[in-house]
């Protein structure tokens, strides 16, 4: 699939789904798949639920699959600290 075709793609599903999520296209090892992105969201996991309603599991050939975020920018300082390698 070429970035033109990939493009076309991201735009329908924000038409279709919504422009307030992040489309991506991918492939994996079940064939291209579809993310839809709730993660810049202030409530992302309610977003989340609310796309998954809205979009099939297969669209347009592609998997689709929703990803949303629960961990605060603060929560991620600790993940990893140099001075503990």
């Amino acid at each position: 699939m070429n970035s033109h075709t990939r493009d076309v793609l991201k735009l329908k599903a924000a038409i279709e789904f919504g422009s307030e999520f992040a489309y991506t296209i991918k492939e994996g090892g079940l064939g291209t798949t579809l993310i839809i992105s709730a993660c810049e969201l202030s409530s992302s996991r309610e977003m989340a639920s609310v796309i998954r309603k809205k979009a099939p599991s297969l669209w347009e050939g592609l998997r689709v699959i929703v990803t949303y975020s629960t961990a605060d920018e603060e929560e991620e300082d600790w993940l990893y600290d140099p001075s503990l390698v």
